[in-house]
């Protein structure tokens, strides 16, 4: 056999055998017969069930898939590591396995698959040094808390009809607004394509308030603008976006003063107003240093990348690319950006072979820390705590059937014991090579950075 192949026997025992040949009768006398007159679904007699499928041979080769499933996957994801994604199969000639099958006995057969490449080093990831930049300092923290009190305070504030003047910073404003990429503008954005939508200019990630200063009442504007690089929808990050805004209405705020009798009565938890304002305050400390730590571990990645020479498979690229896209697109449906139908019908091969092609490099770099961290992991002895596993697996369960998603409990199991894997090299990693914070260099350095940042294509 060829030194990048594996070859595995497994013995399934005679006890998940009968199992197999149990569900399966359960399965066909619900899916297949169905309501018999004169019998109950668990009394439907197994000769009517082999009738209904065509005969002895296909009922038991219906059986033997049922064990074989349910072996491969139990055994498979503890290979998983070492395993090229969709390798793995059968090797053993089904005709063979047919004749040998006996739903009382044990079963033995083989399976194949390609390992994963070793990896070779260019340079040693042991020397690696992160650099990072802070994403602010106490001033913006407090500056940001600032923001969130205005907030509280429109939140028990009155509106006022503007009539007199054009949009200022600080109004809110009912908005009809529609923001598509600049490359399909037939094709707006899910989530981003509202009619007669509130509109807080003090709560404006994408900056549309620049754009709208001194817009009158039905008048309309259109500009483009470039998605921010820590955009919450990351598959929109750093793409050109055209807008097109219509104020509908405009309105400006009485507010109330902010003081302890405010905090007594809308936030009570809180001693006074000083303390409200130090919480906001520290909470903002905490997502910057989250934010931080984020950027570390994205250069480590970038950098770990680096440092394998080995060439990508493109089984595993695809692989890597498949679930990064259906992730995403899940992801959207968690966060109620998108409506689960607007993500099926983006849910195709061609929306995949877009993905694909638009993040070819990135997903080259992280198939390439995948086969790093895994190397890493070895040389370095970290194991992983797989407690709770079930747990976790029966809860993604429930959310997708929620969600109406599709869900594969084995394949979810060895994304989830990947996914503890590389948390725990990248645990590792962050513990023992050199990492500097270098302090915030202000908003405006910031912004333009990010501006000068290349522009992905739009999927």
């Amino acid at each position: 056999m060829p030194k990048d192949k594996v070859s595995l026997t497994i013995t399934v025992p005679g006890s998940i055998c009968q199992e197999g040949f149990t569900e399966t009768v359960k399965i066909m006398r619900r899916d297949v017969v169905g309501p018999l007159k004169g019998f109950r679904q668990d009394k439907i007699p197994l000769s009517e069930i082999i009738g209904r499928v065509g005969g002895q041979a296909q009922f038991d080769a219906a059986v033997l898939e049922t064990v074989l499933l349910r072996a491969m996957g139990d055994v498979m994801p503890v290979h998983a590591a070492r395993m090229l994604p969709g390798s793995e199969q059968i090797a053993t000639n089904m005709p063979q396995l047919m004749a040998a099958f006996d739903p009382a006995k044990p079963l033995t057969f083989q399976v194949t698959y390609a390992r994963m490449p070793d990896v070779q080093w260019s340079s040693p990831y042991q020397d690696i040094v992160i650099t990072v930049q802070d994403t602010g300092n106490l001033e913006s923290d407090q500056a940001a808390a600032e923001g969130l009190i205005r907030q509280y305070l429109k939140q028990e504030g009155q509106k006022r009809v503007v009539a007199d003047r054009g949009l200022a910073r600080g109004d809110g404003a009912i908005i009809n607004m529609r923001i598509a990429p600049k490359s399909n503008p037939a094709a707006p954005y899910p989530g981003l394509d509202k009619e007669k939508f509130f509109f807080d200019t003090d709560d404006d990630m994408l900056d549309l308030a620049d754009h709208m200063l001194g817009m009158l009442p039905g008048e309309a504007r259109s500009w483009e603008f470039v998605f921010p690089l820590d955009w919450h929808v990351d598959l929109w990050r750093g793409q050109t976006a055209t807008a097109d805004i219509k104020l509908v209405e405009l309105f400006s705020y009485i507010l109330p003063e902010f003081n302890d009798e405010f905090v007594a009565k809308n936030y009570p938890r809180f001693e006074s107003a000083s303390d409200l304002r130090q919480s906001l305050v520290s909470s903002t400390s905490l997502a910057r240093m989250k934010d931080v730590e984020a950027q570390i571990q994205d250069a480590i990645v970038t950098q770990v990348s680096a440092c394998v020479a080995s060439p990508i498979p493109e089984e595993l690229l695809r692989a890597q690319g498949e679930k990064e896209f259906q992730a995403k697109l899940l992801d959207l449906v968690q966060r109620g950006v998108a409506r689960i139908e607007d993500v099926q019908r983006q849910l195709t091969q061609e929306g995949l072979e877009a993905f694909i092609a638009s993040e070819r490099m990135g997903l080259e770099e992280r198939c390439r820390y995948v086969l790093a961290a895994e190397a890493i992991a070895e040389e370095q002895g970290i194991d992983v705590d797989i407690e709770g596993l079930e747990d976790e697996v029966d809860r993604a369960k429930q959310q997708c059937k929620a969600d109406k998603v599709e869900f594969d409990p084995d394949v979810y199991r060895q994304e989830t014991i990947e996914k503890l894997r590389y948390a725990a090299v990248m645990q590792w990693l962050q513990q023992n090579l050199k990492v500097e914070v270098l302090p915030w260099v202000g908003a405006d350095a910031a912004q333009q950075a990010a501006a000068e940042q290349p522009e992905p294509a739009s999927v």
